[in-house]
């Protein structure tokens, strides 16, 4: 470290010959006479307290030029943007189209970026959604960019409004599963008090992952088995009759939608399969 505040408050190597350069012989040859070099790191330390430079310069010098690359890119930032506003201030609609609900718009800007680029398209929504494709060399491109953009759009809308609708019934589950999971949390240096009481409770909390007692629980009773990396919990026909149970009497909202996605489990749980034959002379077998 002491190398690196050298090297950031004189700009210089920290080379020898640097340091007599910026302290003088004098100092050099005492350093040498007690024993340091300039290898070592109390060396550089006499060094830097010789010319009173801080002990913080190269985290300083670090911090002042990550400072200075953010503003450089904000900068470069703020130019793009201001060069795209003026070249799309006059530009010209050459055709719309629709694609669902969408209504695509091609236009030609009056001269290109410094790419060569001239063409764009806006992609508009009832009631007030706007994407707009970057910069394209043809009427082509910016159409078939404006089709990718909105159905990527269109996709990740799908999957939020579907995580969404399980979230309504994962979310009291999770809150209930972490709950009972947890444990009472205290700040015990609360009024000096290392005595749990209501006064410095604070919260309760559990590992970020489900009770391992209560896997081992269910696993025994064969309701589930964690996979071979033990990252995963595999729950198995039976398992998943009794969770389909439990849900059908619980009082949530969505609760039904959820099982009718999966009502083909139904099916699949009751069906019994050669290979649950097998695992069930395997598990006779392992009780012998």
């Amino acid at each position: 470290m002491d190398k690196n505040n050298f090297e950031a408050f004189t700009n210089l190597p920290a080379l020898k010959k640097n340091a007599i350069q910026v302290c003088g012989q004098e100092l050099i040859d005492s350093l040498t006479k007690k024993g340091l070099y300039a290898k070592d790191s109390q060396f550089w330390a006499e060094v830097n307290k010789k010319l009173n430079i801080p002990d913080d310069a190269y985290e300083s010098r670090q911090a002042k030029e990550k400072a200075e690359r953010e503003r450089l890119l904000l900068e470069k930032k703020a130019k793009e943007q201001a060069e795209k506003q003026r070249l799309l201030a006059n530009k010209k609609e050459i055709y719309c189209k629709n694609r669902k609900d969408w209504k695509i718009t091609v236009c030609e800007l009056p001269e290109s970026d410094i790419f060569g680029k001239n063409f764009i398209s806006e992609c508009t929504k009832e009631p007030d959604l706007i994407q707009t494709t970057w910069f394209c060399k043809s009427q082509v491109e910016a159409y078939s960019r404006a089709c990718n953009l909105v159905d990527e759009f269109d996709i990740q809308q799908e999957s939020l409004r579907i995580f969404m609708e399980d979230y309504v019934v994962m979310k009291p589950l999770y809150l209930m599963l972490i709950y009972l999971s947890s444990g009472d949390q205290h700040n015990q240096y609360l009024n000096n008090s290392r005595e749990k009481s209501k006064e410095n409770f604070t919260s309760v909390s559990c590992w970020n992952g489900f009770e391992f007692r209560i896997i081992d629980a269910l696993e025994a009773e064969g309701l589930l088995k964690k996979s071979d990396d033990r990252k995963s919990i595999i729950i198995n026909k039976k398992g998943i009759k009794l969770a389909r149970y439990i849900l059908k009497k619980i009082n949530i909202d969505g609760v039904d939608r959820l099982l009718e996605q999966r009502e083909y489990h139904e099916e699949y749980i009751n069906y019994i399969s050669e290979l649950d034959i097998i695992e069930e002379e395997e598990d006779e077998e392992e009780e012998e």
